[in-house]
């Protein structure tokens, strides 16, 4: 099968779509569009950015039906080409959408391409109308002149593409795997020193994996004029969208790129292939539950910023301001009473990405990189380490690509322990339970040398009352065992 896409008016924002398919008499066609992409666990509802859909045949419409909000059914009437063509909005510039205007095109196929069930495993070519002086950042093989092919629907929406005559390429090369930057917008920091810090990242991480089975990988960066935030992560590539661009000549901003691209990094190996079996393969047709966010999401938030530390890019006084941010956020909330990390996994698809009610649940994220903060230490105690057991992980279930559940990853932890009764104890109680992670954090810190103060100075109306307020004196959070909770 084969997608042409070209752009008849760049302020329009829309793009035209052709998928040419070859059919068989009476054959009945399912173009089912996802629902969701991969690396945000929410539904996304795609099909709201289609028009103009119309399937043609030799000449002539054929008719065709929605039998569910984003699946398009079309029953051939003689064997030959058809063609389906629609467009697609592309209007969102984040690490997981679409974007298109008189500067750059920027696509994520798995917004607007469609799986055809019998045929998910067949080959698909890609062929763009693009202007003669754009370059292309895509880990998609080319063929040739704006055109390019993938294995399969899987590979295709996990491969986004960005094309721009503006595009800055650079590169750096770990153990002959050649590792790709591309930038789309100002560059204000000195590119052969983030260079540097990218290969001692990458090269650390592959040793702990110890092996990166890629010939090239794609960093491709959209640096943005405006306040922006967002990372995602593919088989071959990530997509970081970052702003303001001029802030990056601020180390403390230059400190959250480069976090973001060592936490998208892990990603290769942890969830692009050591996966969950729930999501292996993707099924983006509707919600797929899962509980191991501890893992896909915290141990990468934990391994992230770890890597950053022994890469030699932060200090060790630097790191731990990291981990004083976090400890503060997790502690600022109580919805570690209401929700277990397990149970707040599960209800990614709820509220996992936004403010949601108060106190309800955790963030995978940041919980999860403290809870894999308390397993490494735990697992050090032994002679081992998270690093350790996320190999095995890789062994295991990432080259296997067998998938694992929350009790396979629970039963590799307690096995590189010597103390598995106190390992099982900490899954009960704090991954499966809800049980207040701040004493407990507190005693593991000491075993290295680092204690965890309380401050209670400087904000009388939250320490004395439990009212806390922003500057403008809206009240945004009230202390559940305050007195001022139950008026």
């Amino acid at each position: 099968m084969h997608y042409s896409i070209l752009r008849k008016s760049l302020t329009s924002q829309f793009i035209q779509i052709q998928l040419e398919i070859s059919c068989q008499e009476m054959e009945t066609i399912c173009l089912q569009l996802p629902s969701w992409r991969p690396g945000r666990y929410e539904l996304a509802n795609y099909a709201q950015k289609i028009r103009a859909f119309e399937v043609r045949a030799n000449g002539s419409e054929i008719a065709w039906k929605k039998t569910d909000k984003d699946l398009w059914e079309f029953t051939t009437t003689e064997s030959g080409q058809y063609f389906i063509n629609y467009e697609f909005y592309c209007n969102q510039m984040d690490a997981g959408g679409c974007w298109s205007d008189d500067q750059q095109l920027y696509l994520n196929f798995s917004n607007f391409i469609f799986e055809i069930l019998p045929r998910k495993n067949e080959e698909i070519s890609i062929s763009i109308e693009l202007p003669s002086d754009y370059k292309v950042a895509t880990a998609l093989k080319k063929t040739g002149i704006h055109k390019w092919e993938s294995a399969s629907f899987q590979h295709l929406m996990d491969s986004p593409l960005l094309a721009s005559a503006e595009l800055k390429h650079f590169s750096y090369s770990v153990n002959g795997s050649t590792f790709h930057i591309w930038i789309q917008g100002e560059i204000h920091f000195q590119i052969e020193n983030l260079i540097a810090v990218f290969y001692f990242i990458s090269k650390k991480q592959i040793e702990d994996f110890g092996e990166f089975p890629a010939e090239d990988y794609h960093f491709i960066f959209q640096l943005l004029p405006y306040t922006h935030y967002h990372g995602v992560e593919h088989a071959y590539s990530t997509v970081i969208t970052f702003g303001p661009a001029h802030a990056l000549s601020e180390k403390s901003e230059l400190d959250e790129l480069i976090g973001v691209s060592s936490h998208e990094l892990y990603h290769f190996w942890n969830v692009c292939r050591i996966r969950p079996k729930g999501i292996l393969p993707y099924d983006l047709s509707k919600e797929v539950f899962l509980e191991e966010g501890l893992v896909m999401e915290g141990v990468t938030t934990y391994m992230g910023d770890y890597y950053l530390l022994k890469s030699g890019y932060l200090k060790l006084e630097e790191y731990l301001l990291i981990l004083q941010k976090q400890i503060q956020r997790e502690f600022d909330s109580f919805g570690w009473q209401n929700q277990s990390i397990v149970e707040s996994s599960f209800d990614l698809w709820l509220d996992g990405y936004k403010g949601g009610i108060p106190e309800k649940k955790v963030s995978i994220y940041n919980r999860g990189a403290l809870l894999s903060l308390c397993m490494d230490l735990m697992l050090r105690k032994s002679g081992s380490s998270l690093a350790k057991v996320m190999k095995d992980m890789w062994e295991k279930f990432g080259k296997t690509q067998i998938g694992y559940g929350l009790g396979d990853f629970e039963k590799l932890v307690v096995s590189h322990t010597k103390e598995k009764e106190s390992m099982t104890d900490f899954f009960r109680d704090f991954v499966w339970g809800k049980n207040d992670l701040l004493p407990f954090l507190k005693s593991l810190l000491t075993t290295i040398n680092i204690e965890l103060l309380e401050n209670f100075e400087n904000n009388d109306l939250l320490h004395f009352f439990g009212i806390r307020k922003e500057e403008s004196g809206i009240i945004t959070q009230i202390h559940p065992n305050a007195d001022a909770y139950n008026i």
